[in-house]
């Protein structure tokens, strides 16, 4: 009965005495999930609190303490006070100058809204920590992020290499050559920086991280690129390489030169991501859709640029996708009608999935002959009961879940379903987590043998409340 303990102290409707009974409990799964209600209030928050302090840093991170009431002798309650939004700021400057190192990096975690005398004298502090947690803060402003990326340690300069509101000019010294002067202190040991033998050279890793920037100029990765091809880096080195190059191949704002050398880069995964991106042209990506690696030509179907014809020739030798692809999410009306028109039912299923379908045409998908196309039509708004009704008879329990995502699914035919589907758990879980799931049906689902499906009943706000009175009596006698 535990996991009924924790369902109803999820439930939306669960009335406030329960609450209290629940509280009472004891239990710290039971009390957490009532502490991470949506809707949990303050007074319910001194509710939980009179009982135990167990929960007390996440009622505190959530902002459901007053600042009055946060206990002053415990850092942890004051940063999370600080995250929340809740501490005023003399608080957060006395945070800052606290004698642990963590706690002052914590309090550079804390990022946006520092006053900037504080920023920057956590970007000074003394222990490279903190300093290499200003550097990631997204407000820096430019005189102090010049003044980290002369910082003797490498977490620093590399910390700011990756902030991608750093100037683009910076990025690219970073980039060049690590900063001048070059850094002296290697992080992971605090031995000189280009003289450590267990580590990878500093100067390299900072140049990694600012390559990975997004706002580093274009002309400074070409250069970069260059340098990367005459190098013969170590195994570790070559693998943090392939996933920089991946990063790099995603950027919008390349030159057709490098676009053409990473489409010929010999790793597949960097092949992959420049599949993917929509600014390398046509040519180049029909080239990686006829790519020898399956992953590559997979994610030339997921490009919003490529051609539809290329699309729907492929789709008839693939796996459906999940998800709507983007190219068919950005046709226009008269491309999706010519596309719910082919002979191909993986085409027409293409469509179908697509969430914002004009309603004539969904409902023209809806009377498809094939499963595939059905099942991902049957979510579609549009569709009226009539339609839905006339899913579930013609397809049956194959239809089911699909057809209980539809959020005009009507408690009748949610009922019938729910009846008929007996313990499948593929159909049943969609429609016991429905919000327009009549009452007694909710009711039925509690003894259901997929406990999913009996903790989804048990979360359900048409529960009723005579019902979730008599499981917290049952359980507590267990």
């Amino acid at each position: 009965m535990q996991d009924v303990r924790e369902s109803l102290a999820a439930n939306p409707a669960l009335p406030e005495h329960l609450f209290e009974r629940l509280a009472a409990t004891g239990d710290e799964d039971v009390r957490y999930a009532l502490a991470c209600r949506d809707d949990l209030t303050e007074a319910q928050a001194r509710t939980l609190r009179a009982h135990d302090d167990a929960d007390l840093w996440t009622l505190v991170a959530r902002g459901k303490v007053p600042w009055a009431e946060v206990p002053r002798d415990d850092p942890a309650l004051l940063l999370a006070a600080a995250q929340a939004g809740t501490a005023p700021e003399a608080a957060i400057r006395e945070l800052a100058r606290h004698p642990d190192p963590e706690v002052r990096a914590e309090v550079a975690d804390h990022g946006t809204g520092l006053p900037p005398e504080v920023l920057a004298a956590l970007a000074r502090d003394p222990d490279p920590t903190v300093a290499e947690r200003a550097a990631e803060v997204p407000e820096l402003p430019a005189d102090l992020a010049a003044e980290l990326a002369r910082h003797a340690h490498v977490p620093v300069r590399v910390s700011l290499a990756g902030n991608d509101r750093v100037p683009p000019s910076l990025l690219a010294a970073l980039l060049a050559d690590g900063g001048r002067p070059a850094p002296t202190r290697c992080g992971a040991c605090g031995r000189q920086a280009e003289g450590c033998a267990d580590h990878t050279p500093g100067v390299r890793r900072i140049r990694l991280a600012a390559a990975a920037n997004p706002s580093v100029p274009p002309a400074a990765l070409e250069a970069f690129l260059d340098a990367q091809e005459a190098e013969e880096g170590q195994e570790a080195e070559e693998a943090a390489t392939v996933w920089l190059l991946a990063d790099i191949a995603e950027r919008t704002d390349l030159p057709v030169s490098l676009h053409t050398r990473l489409a010929a880069h010999p790793d597949a995964f960097v092949r992959k991501a420049l599949a993917r991106n929509p600014s390398i042209g046509e040519s180049l990506l029909l080239r990686l859709a006829d790519d020898p690696d399956l992953i590559v030509r997979l994610a030339v179907s997921e490009n919003p640029a490529v051609p539809l014809a290329r699309l729907t020739a492929d789709a008839g030798r693939r796996r459906l996708p999940r998800e709507p692809l983007p190219r068919i999410l950005a046709a226009t009306d008269a491309e999706l009608a010519n596309l719910a028109a082919s002979r191909v039912a993986q085409v027409r299923a293409l469509v179908a999935a697509r969430p914002d379908l004009p309603p004539a045409l969904a409902d023209r998908l809806a009377a498809d002959a094939d499963l595939g196309v059905v099942r991902r039509v049957a979510p579609h708004p549009g569709l009226t009961e009539d339609r839905l009704t006339d899913l579930v008879e013609r397809h049956g329990q194959p239809v089911y879940g699909a057809v209980a995502g539809n959020p005009g699914c009507t408690g009748a035919l949610l009922r019938r379903m729910a009846r008929d589907a007996g313990p499948a758990r593929k159909a049943v879980r969609p429609i016991a987590a429905h919000p327009a799931l009549p009452p007694d049906v909710v009711e039925d689902l509690l003894t259901h043998p997929d406990p999913k499906v009996a903790r989804a009943a048990a979360e359900h706000p048409a529960l009723p409340v005579a019902t979730m009175e008599r499981l917290l009596a049952r359980a507590s006698e267990s």
